[in-house]
């Protein structure tokens, strides 16, 4: 989520003055609050699609984030012309605009038709989650709505604690992490988190880490065929208490109908290389995996923050005609 929302053009501005920066947010919070209650009064189908109308309206606008969409999506897919970036990252905030509608909806999406919207598979062979006192390491991609991660831990019943990076503003961060009490889901600040998530492991919680941003401190990791810093600590996790390493996909299928897939448990290649190698190695695994994802559905992936270091765009692609952007932002 960008700073600001309603006062980025002030954001310089902003940082030097907490009186400004204080007034920022509140007016933020105005506005997100609003938005979320007013979706709460929807149906939870009309939610999503009328976020999808306001992501798709609001996001372009912020012209600094949505060329970080463009920038990622260039390295990402080389081979598509200059429209069909933007179309994607349009339909990027499309997608965007659908998270925040369906956001106040979570606990109508686990139970709403018998918990029908969300259709779980978890592939063979993976022990672990099929009993909810041993505990597992998961990791995903910010793809389609991952939130909906945690609706699947609580209808599975395995209780879980997840990492999020807090909101800049601390009155939009504590409404959020309000809406997961329900969820009965522990949330962990990104930040000096390798403690609380041990702790979470022993007592026997499944942990879920999303790993698909630019981590500063983490190792060069190829995804799309260029080196990302990723985090490494889930599988260090792993490979520490004996956990699976499982990777978890969130795929949309029509509205806020979702399937959640777990995949099959990574293992390093070769057990023999260090602790440090092997995290390396099932990373790598997964970035492999994250990229088969997004090329199937790239309008779904949420890369709001710069993965890659900061490129000259190409040249467009000769003869190559408009996109059309609801081809993408189904």
């Amino acid at each position: 989520m960008a700073e600001f929302i309603v006062g980025n053009a002030f954001r310089k501005i902003a940082r030097k003055h907490q009186w400004l920066q204080n007034f920022l947010w509140r007016l933020d919070f105005a506005l997100v609050w609003c938005l979320i209650n007013f979706f709460s009064l929807l149906p939870v189908d009309a939610s999503s699609r009328f976020g999808h109308r306001v992501g798709s309206f609001i996001g372009p606008r912020m012209k600094r984030k949505t060329a970080v969409y463009e920038d990622n999506f260039r390295i990402a897919f080389p081979q598509k012309s200059e429209a069909e970036i933007k179309a994607l990252a349009r339909a990027s905030w499309s997608t965007a605009g659908r998270i925040l509608g369906e956001y106040s909806h979570m606990n109508k999406i686990l139970e709403e038709h018998n918990g029908e919207r969300i259709e779980i598979e978890v592939q063979e062979p993976n022990a672990c989650l099929l009993d909810p006192s041993r505990p597992t390491v998961v990791v995903a991609a910010h793809l389609s709505n991952w939130e909906v991660l945690g609706v699947a831990f609580a209808r599975m019943g395995i209780p879980n604690t997840s990492l999020y990076s807090p909101p800049t503003n601390p009155w939009i961060d504590r409404m959020l992490r309000k809406s997961r009490e329900s969820l009965q889901c522990e949330l962990v600040p990104r930040d000096n988190s390798a403690r609380r998530l041990m702790q979470s492991l022993k007592k026997g919680r499944t942990v879920g880490v999303i790993i698909d941003r630019r981590v500063d401190e983490g190792e060069k990791i190829p995804l799309f065929g260029q080196d990302k810093l990723t985090t490494t600590m889930p599988a260090k996790l792993a490979l520490k208490f004996g956990c699976d390493l499982v990777p978890v996909r969130v795929e949309r299928r029509k509205d806020a109908n979702f399937k959640v897939t777990f995949y099959p448990p990574i293992s390093p290649l070769n057990s023999d290389d260090c602790e440090s190698e092997q995290a390396v190695d099932m990373i790598g695994q997964v970035h492999g995996l994250f990229e088969q994802w997004i090329r199937q559905q790239p309008q779904d992936w949420f890369c709001s923050k710069r993965l890659w270091p900061k490129r000259k765009p190409q040249s467009p692609t000769k003869n190559q005609g408009e996109i059309d952007v609801d081809a993408y932002a189904a």
